[in-house]
């Protein structure tokens, strides 16, 4: 049995036609994740990939727009991580295969976008594009480069990343010290594609201050670790970084050795433990934190996957319950980052962490889901774009069964996902009484595809064009369910409501394909699911 690389499955499908969209989703209850209200009864107007207004749902729309109606579910900004990696071993743990399932679980749980916190760019830049142009059902990714001392780069952990070079002499893998010419390290920084730099380990505050004024100048964020060593978390606020990340390392600010408990499992006296839960111990780091606008950057759900690894393990997971809840009593920007996969789950592990936050952390369900999209976006410097469900932003958005900020575990009833303005086929619609595709015999039969937008029974148009382009993308992505591209096609049946809508149709069909082209029949039925213009049906070779 034959499966195709994701790398292959980009290529295949480069010439996809662009399709354009006016959609208006009606009767929804808005989610405000900044003032943390509902507003009930409006209409969201999407062109193309961008939200175009919102308004009341009395207020007439224009006619050229295709109603998608969602009475009563709850529209919210598209989730965003603000903590992943998906190129740390590219050969091992974040293979090809692996990782492209794992975008395809985000996206289609309704996280539109993620912070990668360093992996080797030569894959990350390639993802990253991909996901950009919808090549691949993935969020958008926005990644870092690794800065650290000397001593970091003995790490066995970064060889993988930099395989074929020198951990540590890598334009994303870069030891800096006193000396570094850090302007010139931004240059080389930015021609990684990368959206910012996060220091890792082993950097004192001193050239930390200098790394964030230029990584600044350059217009890169300045993200780094809560500890990075030999200095305290207070004194990395005050060089200037952006975000930090990992709670629960704030304890390094009264834990004496830090590096050797975090890291080698070094016993600390009682006395020392206790001190590390006393919230006077940690004022001053907070008040520091909130004066100068720092996000932090959670990450709960890291910590509870290795809280049975050791003693430590369960103190420093109770250290980030702990200061969570001292960061939000402070009113410290809360971003939503997991640092954690899960492959044996269904949803990805950021609907986790909102129940972390809520059931431990003390936010409320709003404040959560501020964290996870407003927060984040800010994290990532891409607030302007994406966050809110504003006009002018990009229609990145997750649209809700049900109220989340009645239960946060409710952000997981799931409904429909919005990326760049259009539906996200999520798998078998239930609702339907058959299955979209089935193998057999070598092959892999399809179902018939209208042009329906994914999830929904409303169809992208009344024209052919926007129904056949509908179609043939639901077409595909049933394919890449199936690691296929229309490569694999080899007989497709079209029927027409009218054969007369034959010419333009092929001509839609044949964007889709280079040659040699698939087998195919038409004809002109008396009528087709929900009054469609088109419905294909294919079968591809496994």
């Amino acid at each position: 049995m034959r499966r195709i690389t994701p790398l292959f499955m980009m290529a295949a499908i480069l010439s996809l036609p662009a399709a354009a969209a006016s959609i208006a989703l009606t009767g929804v209850n808005l989610i405000d994740v900044e003032g943390l209200t509902v507003k009930s009864n409006q209409t969201v107007l999407l062109q193309d990939d961008r939200i175009a207004a919102i308004q009341p749902d009395s207020k007439a729309i224009p006619k050229h727009y295709t109603k998608v109606d969602l009475t009563g579910k709850y529209v919210l900004p598209g989730l965003i991580d603000a903590h992943v990696h998906h190129a740390t071993e590219p050969e091992g743990y974040n293979n090809a295969v692996i990782t492209h399932q794992r975008l395809q679980k985000l996206l289609r749980g309704g996280v539109t976008s993620v912070r990668d916190m360093a992996g080797d760019v030569r894959v990350l830049a390639g993802l990253k594009r991909s996901a950009e142009l919808d090549l691949i059902q993935a969020p958008d990714i926005y990644y870092s480069v690794i800065l650290g001392g000397n001593s970091f780069f003995s790490d066995p952990r970064t060889a993988a990343a930099a395989k074929g070079k020198t951990p540590g002499e890598t334009d994303w893998m870069r030891a800096v010290d006193e000396n570094t010419d850090v302007d010139a390290l931004m240059q080389r920084t930015l021609g990684s594609g990368a959206s910012g730099i996060k220091i890792y380990a082993d950097v004192p505050a001193a050239t930390v201050k200098k790394l964030a004024a230029a990584a600044k100048r350059a217009g890169l964020k300045v993200w780094s670790h809560a500890y990075i060593g030999p200095d305290k978390p207070s004194a990395v606020v005050d060089a200037g970084v952006e975000v930090i990340s990992h709670v629960p390392d704030l304890s390094a600010e009264v834990i004496g050795d830090y590096k050797a408990w975090r890291r080698k499992n070094a016993e600390i006296d009682g006395a020392v433990k206790t001190a590390s839960f006393d919230a006077a111990r940690y004022t001053e780091l907070l008040k520091s934190i909130k004066q100068h606008n720092t996000i932090l950057d959670v990450t709960l759900t890291v910590f509870e996957q290795h809280r049975n690894q050791g003693p430590n393990r369960e103190v420093m997971f109770q250290h980030g319950v702990f200061l969570t809840k001292l960061a939000r009593e402070f009113g410290i920007t809360l971003a939503a980052g997991t640092d954690a996969f899960d492959d044996t789950v269904a949803l990805p592990m950021l609907h986790h962490e909102l129940r972390l936050l809520t059931e431990l952390g003390g936010l409320t369900p709003a404040q959560a889901l501020q964290a996870a999209t407003l927060n984040s976006a800010k994290a990532i410097g891409i607030d302007k774009d994406v966050g809110t469900v504003v006009a002018g932003k990009k229609a990145n958005l997750l649209v809700l069964n049900t109220n989340p900020l009645d239960d946060i575990r409710r952000s997981s009833d799931i409904a429909h996902v919005i990326k760049n303005g259009r539906f996200v086929y999520r798998g078998d619609d239930e609702r339907l009484p058959f299955s979209a595709a089935r193998e057999a015999g070598g092959m892999l039969w399809l179902s018939g595809q209208i042009g329906n937008f994914p999830g929904t029974m409303t169809l992208a148009g009344n024209d052919i064009t926007s129904q056949m382009t509908q179609a043939m993308d639901n077409i595909m992505a049933v394919l890449q369910q199936h690691h296929l591209t229309t490569k694999d096609i080899t007989k497709c049946t079209l029927m027409l409501a009218d054969i007369k809508d034959w010419a333009k149709a092929s001509e839609i069909y044949k964007g889709y394909f280079t040659a040699p082209l698939p087998a195919r029949s038409a004809f002109a039925a008396s009528g087709l699911a929900l009054n469609a213009k088109v419905e294909i049906e294919c079968v591809a070779s496994l």
